[in-house]
């Protein structure tokens, strides 16, 4: 049995699922699945199927989509604030309808707003609104992540999750190639006691880890 080193716990990881198309792994430790780097498309090709993502401000389906997660910030903080947009995509959505709300939020991608605008600042929250699924290595971002929040603050994700009731093979969720790291309620919590959170919830698709 082919076995992978997890990119997330470090353990080793045994083959979860294969076609043509995708090679997973599963992580017994943290319960992570994760593709086959050999699998992972090259980075003109990820940029690419970013650009395609119709996240508009004009685009009422996506402003629908995103509401929970903007609820969730606009719910527990206020302008006085400090946020940050990790993965804010090629049009940053969220943040921009919370600056029309005079809320303080910076931006930042790797593609797309690559300035590393965090550098030397800590944050109130973060917002991670379909990101975390693209980490190529999820360690090293949520620890990024944790030491950029204040005490007391929150890393505020969105990400579908996946459940052991889920036919895998039939998920769409799996099917975008730039999905590369997939999530369990076990894997959160195993980040939220890993990576030094105080408490993570789970609602969905909305997560809420706390420091």
């Amino acid at each position: 049995m082919s076995r992978k080193t997890c990119p997330l716990c470090g353990e080793m990881a045994a083959r979860f699922f294969s076609d043509q198309n995708h090679l997973f792994y599963s992580c017994d430790r943290c319960g992570g699945l994760f593709r086959d780097p050999a699998h992972w498309p090259v980075e003109e090709v990820e940029k690419e199927r970013y650009l395609h993502h119709e996240n508009h401000l004009e685009d009422q389906g996506y402003l629908a989509f995103a509401k929970p997660i903007f609820q969730a910030v606009r719910n527990q903080f206020d302008p006085t604030s400090l946020g940050l947009d990790f993965g804010c995509g090629h049009t940053p959505v969220i943040s921009e309808l919370l600056r029309r709300e005079n809320f303080k939020v910076d931006d930042y991608d790797p593609f797309f707003h690559p300035e590393k605008i965090y550098q030397g600042k800590t944050y109130d929250y973060l917002i991670c609104c379909e990101v975390i699924e693209h980490f190529h290595e999820p360690g090293r971002e949520f620890g990024l992540m944790h030491s950029l929040l204040r005490e007391s603050g929150k890393l505020i994700c969105m990400t579908d999750v996946y459940s052991d009731k889920t036919d895998f093979g039939n998920w769409y969720y799996k099917n975008d190639p730039t999905h590369v790291f997939i999530y369990r309620n076990r894997t959160l919590e195993f980040i939220c006691s890993s990576f030094g959170f105080s408490d993570v919830k789970i609602q969905g698709r909305l997560i809420e880890f706390s420091k």
